[in-house]
């Protein structure tokens, strides 16, 4: 072979070998990950999104404080029956699960149950022994019990005042983290824009995006049209809870004040074991006190700790 052709060889192959070592020793881009977005009414939204036309300045932390840990007095390992309406009972059952027969009932309103320390899974349920009120012990759902707190001890206990004002920090500044953080995994959080109308049930991870989801509820008929209400969150409930947490508003310890005037039963009697506040704005000399709001604050204990349970809606009803 020409010895000018086999150095020009030679030398073409030492600059693409040096060429490809070099591209392997530099540093390359990570490859783009995978986000699993959340599965219940839409997906939650990437945190720091600019918003067209906004300013992106950092926003005032709303006021939030942490709820203690103390158990109040009257809270104690006696328990209560919820979500049971008049017209019915809660069975108590030989053993965990439907399939075991029924040795006894409880009534919609009954308290002062005590529980054995045993709970035993079947399905999604959670089925917890309790001592029978008619002698001996029985199982029962633990959907249907909550820790009783009496009436008196609830209202006096000051971190329910302090769930209230993280529950109007979360609404008028839109913060899903603030209200999660009121809400326990057990119950979720019950919401009714109106007393007869649907009950929308949300779970403590779908509170974490509520304020972002474009998921519509049908709320039901609403007072004096009875048309129903078709809705976001935002859109429809969330503008009723700042009417209200956002203006000069009385608060009534288990008390519905005149709310009875519009409806029949203001406080559920499925709840009848649920302490609540009456968050009452009143209305102006200009409407003759008619255009008055109202949200009742349902507050359920797990662990002896206060959290939020139910939130209804109410106003006048022409």
């Amino acid at each position: 072979m020409n010895q000018k052709i086999f150095i020009s060889l030679f030398l073409i192959l030492a600059l693409s070998a040096c060429t490809q070592s070099l591209a392997e020793s530099t540093p390359q881009p990570p490859p783009a990950t995978f986000t699993p977005t959340l599965s219940f009414d839409t997906p939650a939204p990437p945190a720091n999104t600019p918003v067209a036309g906004a300013t992106n300045l950092p926003l005032p932390l709303p006021t939030f404080t942490p709820l203690s840990q103390t158990t109040p007095s009257g809270a104690s390992n006696l328990y209560a029956v919820i979500n049971v309406f008049p017209d019915d009972v809660l069975n108590i059952r030989s053993g965990p699960g439907v399939g075991n027969s029924a040795i006894g009932a409880l009534q919609p309103n009954q308290s002062g149950l005590t529980r054995t320390g045993k709970q035993s899974s079947v399905g999604e349920d959670i089925w917890v022994e309790i001592e029978n009120p008619s002698g001996g012990t029985g199982w029962v759902n633990a959907d249907f019990l909550t820790e009783y707190v009496a009436p008196n001890s609830f209202c006096a206990d000051a971190r329910v005042n302090t769930l209230i004002d993280n529950l109007k920090s979360a609404v008028n500044a839109s913060n899903d983290d603030i209200l999660a953080s009121q809400i326990h995994s057990l119950h979720g959080l019950d919401v009714r824009l109106w007393r007869y109308g649907t009950v929308a049930n949300y779970t403590l991870e779908e509170a974490t995006w509520v304020f972002e989801s474009d998921y519509e509820v049908n709320w039901g008929p609403a007072p004096g049209s009875g048309e129903n209400t078709l809705g976001t969150f935002s859109a429809v409930v969330l503008p009723k809870l700042q009417e209200v947490f956002g203006s000069i508003y009385n608060l009534h310890c288990n008390d519905t004040l005149d709310l009875a005037t519009f409806s029949l039963e203001p406080w559920p009697p499925e709840y009848a074991n649920i302490n609540f506040y009456t968050v009452y704005k009143p209305g102006t000399e200009q409407y003759g006190g008619l255009d008055w709001h109202a949200w009742t604050v349902g507050v359920e204990y797990v662990g002896g700790q206060p959290y939020l349970f139910a939130l209804i809606h109410y106003q006048w009803e022409p």
